[in-house]
């Protein structure tokens, strides 16, 4: 079977050229010179690599990378750019592209590049919900346990944990191990969907149901019918948004926007959350019926700080794993990297420690990583963030504790905000989110 790529780029002779030298390589090639159309093209389709321009109009290259990883994480990038720099390609690999071309580029580097990164791919990518399944702690065993006893269902599930801690992972394995798995498995950031595009998003529309609807789109629940759909940081969603989606829990059916005919719904829903959705029922901020909805089998991740016995073995898993994806001869940690990694408080859980696992493997090259490899922030006391004062709500003290962490972690990347979601364990669109909650910005 041929490979299927796409290739997005707004300069249209160089993209038609591009087209042209991988179809005589007997590639099947689906070209787009706007980025919105392509990522269209990406969700709804099979594909197995795709390749696109960073400096686009209406989306860079490295906005389009995040949204294809937040659909498919595991589909294989290219980005191209003729504006280089450190930063831009070492942001670029930690977003997950696979390589990166600087332009002009000759035709044989770029089919070299291509062959390279799908060789690669099937080397690299594990087996489906080896992630997932790493961990013997106490607590772990006991997370498992429960996965597996529900895999075979086609129970709505709700995950709590911090974030970072692994609940699109654990959703995955659930997906892969239940009857559903050769079927999509589609997950979406709740926080980062405008309230009024919800239903949009969510159910689709119809061509003219609203100002720029230009075409038919697919809602989530259609991109995800017979499969999972992973309804992450839901206790986000604004109570007019629960309300619709509550609807379509209960009665199993929804409607396009714009549309007059209702579609049924085949999809199993798994949530997640780091907050306490039971304290914010109390509070007025989530829907009881929802919650009741939703929670029908319950699953907590813990912290990485309070598994430490689990952080050597997801280490060297990392360091195989990015060592095979960016082509480095990493021989493996020396004792005194693990016991660093152990020490270490990881307040952005296991999404921080595979962040700065590849980024130590990225710059490393080849030979065995050492702790001096390790890019951790100096201070790991949670106590010279921030002090308890006494006579505030817990909520008060959690979130001046939030936004000092947040606050250091974007002075750690020098205010990059792609670097700082990543070592917090969220995704940009959260990250801007928590930004917006606290008044956080550049100059003050």
């Amino acid at each position: 079977m041929k490979s299927r790529v796409v290739i997005i780029d707004d300069e249209v002779k160089l993209l038609k050229a591009l087209k042209k030298a991988l179809e005589l390589e007997d590639f099947e090639v689906f070209d787009f010179s706007e980025p919105g159309a392509g990522f269209e093209f990406i969700c709804r389709n099979d594909v197995n690599l795709v390749i696109s321009d960073i400096r686009m109009n209406g989306m860079s290259g490295i906005e389009l990378l995040g949204k294809i990883k937040q659909r498919k994480p595991d589909l294989s990038c290219i980005l191209m750019t003729a504006f280089s720099s450190v930063d831009t390609a070492i942001t670029a690999v930690k977003l997950g592209a696979s390589d990166y071309l600087l332009k002009p580029f000759e035709l044989a580097d770029f089919k070299n590049a291509v062959y390279k990164v799908l060789k690669n791919r099937v080397r690299a990518t594990p087996v489906a919900g080896e992630k997932e399944l790493i961990g013997n702690s106490e607590m772990m065993r006991q997370v498992h346990k429960i996965v597996d006893s529900i895999s075979d269902t086609s129970s709505t599930v709700l995950i709590y944990g911090e974030s970072g801690t692994g609940k699109e992972l654990i959703a995955r394995s659930i997906h892969h191990s239940s009857r559903r798995k050769d079927k999509p498995f589609i997950a979406v950031n709740c926080s980062a969907i405008p309230e009024q595009l919800f239903e949009s998003e969510m159910f689709g529309h119809k061509k003219g149901s609203f100002t720029n609807a230009y075409a038919d789109k697919y809602g989530l629940f259609k991109e995800a019918e017979g499969g999972t759909l992973f309804l992450d940081e839901i206790g986000d969603l604004p109570i007019s948004c629960q309300a619709k989606l509550l609807r379509v829990l209960q009665d199993g059916i929804f409607k396009p926007v714009g549309s007059t005919q209702q579609l049924k719904s085949d999809v199993r829903i798994i949530a997640a959350t780091n907050k306490t959705l039971r304290k914010e029922v109390a509070a007025a901020n989530f829907r009881e019926d929802l919650l009741y909805r939703i929670n029908v089998v319950e699953i907590e991740l813990p912290p990485l700080r309070q598994r430490r016995e689990d952080i050597r073995e997801l280490a060297v898993f990392f360091i195989k794993f990015y060592a095979a994806r960016h082509d480095r001869q990493i021989s493996g940690g020396s004792e005194d990297f693990f016991e660093t990694l152990r020490t270490y408080d990881w307040p952005g859980n296991i999404r921080q420690l595979e962040n700065c696992i590849e980024r130590a493997v990225i710059m490393k090259r080849s030979g065995e990583l050492r702790a001096a490899d390790l890019n951790l922030p100096d201070d790991n006391d949670l106590d010279s963030i921030v002090q308890f004062d006494g006579g505030q709500p817990l909520a008060e003290t959690i979130n001046r504790i939030e936004e000092n962490i947040i606050l250091q972690a974007l002075e750690t990347a020098d205010w990059n905000y792609s670097r700082a979601a990543s070592v917090l364990g969220l995704t940009r669109q959260s990250l801007h989110y928590k930004l917006k909650k606290y008044g956080i910005n550049k100059d003050g």
